[in-house]
């Protein structure tokens, strides 16, 4: 389910004053969880040893996240990290010294990027530096007489982004006129799924989106009931995924040849 789709079927059953970004930080939360206990997702960087003798991780990565860590040929389990320091006491001759870490991947915020100005544009180019956008995004692009008023982007052109450089975004069509100083205003199309894309589960969204909306509204018997729907469809998620994931413990897998 898109996650646009899971908002407006919220806003359907229970009518709030709420924003989109509000909600999009709801669904962040519901998002979290998911890739945290039901479907864990994991990437390495190489990273190095600092002259403490601590791993430099990057912002986005806390330690928390952080499951294996592979060192000289050995891999620390996180439940091993105590037995990992004993190996820096002599940290000063392992600054620098490369190592592997395995962490948690959780999903990225939803960006609900719009901006608005004035940019030189051709027909596939508009000229923005370090644009607030990623490559593969699409955008909509909506024209303005003025730059306060409200932005109307039922008749705006659409494009994805093919190409980031530091002072401009390249499109993959010719989505706009050649023009110096174009009033525009610019947002990224929230296309974003539902981690788990299926029914019934990916209601579990609506549901915590009508809990967050009768708790700020006082209306703690609506937040009860809808956590708990949101609670049971998590629950189901979780024994069905275990259930269903081949790589459990138990599982080895042999090499072989077909003579």
């Amino acid at each position: 389910m898109e996650i646009l789709r899971a908002i407006e079927r919220a806003d359907a059953l229970l009518p709030n004053q709420y924003s989109l970004e509000e909600k999009l930080c709801w669904c962040d939360e519901v998002s979290s969880e998911i890739r945290r206990n039901i479907i864990k997702k994991y990437d390495i960087i190489e990273t190095t040893i600092d002259k403490n003798g601590e791993i430099v991780l990057p912002p986005d990565i806390t330690y928390e996240l952080v499951e294996q860590i592979i060192f000289n040929n050995q891999i620390y389990e996180k439940q091993d990290f105590r037995s990992f320091n004993p190996a820096f006491a002599d940290s000063y001759a392992l600054t620098g010294k490369k190592i592997s870490v395995v962490y948690l991947a959780l999903p990225k915020p939803i960006r609900a990027t719009d901006i608005r100005g004035e940019f030189n544009t051709s027909e596939n180019v508009i000229e923005i530096e370090n644009a607030p956008f990623y490559e593969g995004d699409k955008i909509q692009i909506a024209s303005l007489n003025n730059l306060s008023e409200d932005t109307d982007y039922s008749s705006s052109s659409s494009a994805y982004i093919l190409e980031i450089m530091h002072d401009k975004i390249i499109l993959d069509r010719d989505a706009i006129e050649a023009e110096t100083a174009a009033k525009l205003a610019i947002r990224r199309v929230i296309d974003d799924i539902t981690v788990i894309d299926c029914a019934p589960y990916d209601r579990m969204y609506i549901e915590y989106i009508l809990a967050k909306i009768a708790l700020y509204q006082h209306d703690y018997s609506g937040y009860n009931a809808h956590m708990t729907q949101y609670n049971s469809l998590f629950s189901a998620a979780q024994r069905e995924f275990i259930t269903r994931n081949p790589l459990t413990a138990r599982l080895r897998f042999k090499n072989f040849s077909i003579v």
